[in-house]
């Protein structure tokens, strides 16, 4: 039996229609294609019957979106924070700490990446510009194309991130206007870019936690991409 991945949907709104939960193709191909059997779970799922939803499930995934709201790891509020969801937050946070609890492979790309920070208790930045004012630029996102390779990250040698990849320099996109400040606990930095801001946490006490804030979605044609989604598959296989 293939390994059964839990997806977070999170509402989608379009004009003249009601809203829907869902979560992008790419994603869900990826899994597909790593050999994995993604479900979809919405975020109006009740928080509190987290842990008996995903025990049904090998793996969890946390995908890209909006921000989080800073109430929920001390920030301050900030003009550049939009496309706030609370039913997400407080889905998506539960899912994060329930997984590592349970010992569930979790993978997080970009907002999920940054979702499993503030679960286990870290911060972030809010704006990268605006706190951040000698970091480069990392939103090139909507007037450049999601798959522009943007800059480089160096992965940590010692990382399972290396191992997964297999190198330590690879050239990225990149879409965010926040990132990684304080680790959460149990975390470690597995890959920065060259100003510094951290691009990759994993969890090295787990089978596998591991969050991304570039989308390997959209970069499938590399194939050190695509070992993200396989390693991810394999893991939770192993993990039942």
């Amino acid at each position: 039996m293939k390994p059964r991945i839990a997806i977070a949907a999170y509402r989608m709104y379009k004009p003249g229609s009601t809203p829907a939960y869902s979560s992008r193709e790419e994603l869900v191909r990826a899994i597909l294609a790593a050999g994995g059997r993604p479900y979809l779970l919405p975020s109006a799922l009740p928080s509190d019957s987290v842990e008996e939803i995903i025990s049904d499930f090998d793996g969890v995934f946390i995908t890209g979106g909006g921000d989080i709201h800073p109430d929920r790891f001390g920030g301050a509020m900030h003009p550049s924070v939009g496309n706030i969801d609370p039913e997400r937050d407080v889905f998506e946070l539960a899912l994060c700490s329930q997984a590592v609890a349970m010992g569930k492979t979790l993978l997080g790309i970009c907002r999920g990446m940054q979702v499993l920070n503030v679960a286990m208790g870290g911060t972030l930045v809010t704006d990268i510009p605006t706190f951040l004012p000698d970091a480069g630029r990392h939103e090139w996102w909507p007037r450049y194309k999601r798959s522009r390779l943007s800059h480089p990250v160096r992965v940590e040698e010692d990382s399972h991130l290396a191992g997964i990849l297999g190198g330590t320099e690879f050239m990225v996109n990149s879409l965010h206007h926040q990132s990684v400040k304080n680790l959460g606990q149990g975390l470690k930095i597995a890959a920065t870019a060259p100003d510094g801001v951290i691009e990759a946490i994993e969890m090295s006490a787990k089978p596998f936690v591991l969050g991304v804030q570039w989308h390997p979605e959209w970069l499938l044609n590399s194939e050190p991409m695509q070992r993200i989604f396989d390693a991810f598959v394999e893991a939770s296989a192993r993990a039942r």
